[in-house]
């Protein structure tokens, strides 16, 4: 892609400014861009004023079938309108849409950024399995459409999908993650916590191990009873397998953990912690919050599950435990609450890790790259 290109973004509105930095770079490099949003419309800042913006109205609760079709039609006018040289979608839901809405367009390049597999792939419920065998046909026509490349942002995802015939390999790429920026997230000088602070920042979905969060805090707690725990994270929608408030009222009513809600500092936020532990087992790509973890120079619990591996070096930069084990966890959080040097240390090395993987600019050069190759 030498020349100047038309490249149409579809992103959820939810998660925008995270995929912001790529469509600025974009920009730079003499391509034009428009961007339509997948939510309610309302006042966005940060949108440069030639970037073309339109919204795809959503209804209230989880998605269903008359929800998605009515997201694929507009994505297929949107489409149609707009006559874009490349449509670049996010995460696996959107890939599968969008590419539903482009197939009369084979024309058009399409780039998929499959930000992990989520509940589709990595759940073995009854429900997870039908739906997938009812979804893998649509699926495979899309992600092996003329013009389709995919992006990982692990190789077990790729593996994965490339052995069930989902992706050719050679039309895939993998890149860490969407990047963090590494001057908003820093290292505190050091932090002025009366007693640790435990922070799990996550969204409230089972899967990423909540439950085993609480129950290692419980553990900790009866040797290290002035010890925080703390969960940030907002109640979420169109997930399967979401918590609701009485949920999480439930799980902490012990006082256990404390329950912070949705919290839109995030950078205060972390340097405000001591160590990060994030127990998920969902089917995640990179999650967000363990590269801003690691940019804010901060020892990292996280298991050994695809995209979160991928964040730590084990023994270095904090420590990788086997999903759904609590006692793992609250072992592993013991170790850097008796030895405050180690857990400098790894918070060094997570900061160092950051700036040579997670780089905001790194990825969104190897992004624009993939667009030449594509």
């Amino acid at each position: 892609m030498k020349d100047a290109m038309k490249i149409l973004y579809f992103f959820d509105q939810s998660d925008w400014q995270s995929r912001m930095p790529v469509v600025r770079r974009a920009l730079e490099k003499g391509h034009s861009a428009s961007i339509v949003m997948i939510g309610s419309e309302q006042k966005l800042s940060g949108i440069p004023p030639e970037i073309s913006l339109n919204f795809i109205a959503t209804t209230p609760g989880r998605m269903n079938i008359f929800s998605g079709l009515h997201i694929v039609f507009e994505m297929y006018k949107a489409l149609k309108k707009q006559k874009p040289d490349f449509v670049h979608t996010i995460t696996l839901k959107y890939s599968l849409m969008s590419g539903l809405a482009a197939l009369p367009f084979p024309r058009i390049k399409k780039i998929y950024t499959i930000a992990g597999l989520g509940y589709l792939f990595r759940n073995d419920s009854r429900k997870a399995l039908i739906l997938r065998m009812l979804v893998a046909p649509f699926l495979k026509v899309t992600l092996k459409a003329p013009g389709a490349f995919l992006i990982f942002q692990n190789p077990d995802d790729r593996d994965l999908l490339v052995q069930k015939r989902f992706a050719e390999e050679e039309k895939t790429a993998l890149i860490l993650g969407s990047g963090v920026n590494l001057n908003l997230f820093r290292p505190a000088s050091e932090t002025q916590n009366s007693a640790p602070i435990i922070l799990m920042p996550t969204r409230l979905v089972r899967e990423k191990g909540i439950d085993i969060f609480v129950q290692a805090a419980r553990i900790i707690k009866q040797t290290h009873p002035d010890v925080r725990f703390q969960i940030a994270g907002g109640l979420t929608k169109h997930n399967p397998t979401a918590l609701t408030q009485d949920d999480m009222l439930e799980l902490t009513k012990d006082g256990s953990v404390e329950w912070l809600g949705h919290v839109h500092d995030m950078p205060s936020l972390l340097a405000s912690a001591d160590i990060i532990a994030y127990p998920s087992y969902y089917g995640e790509g990179i999650p967000r919050v363990l590269l801003e973890s690691a940019a804010a120079g901060k020892p990292i619990v996280t298991t050994d599950n695809p995209g979160c591996r991928e964040t730590v070096r084990h023994g270095e930069n904090g420590f990788l435990v086997p999903v759904k084990n609590s006692q793992a966890l609250a072992d592993a959080i013991k170790i850097l609450l008796t030895d405050p040097k180690k857990c400098e240390s790894m918070g060094q090395k997570s900061r160092a890790f950051a700036e040579t993987h997670f780089d905001v600019d790194l990825i969104c050069e190897q992004t624009i790259e993939v667009y030449t190759r594509a």
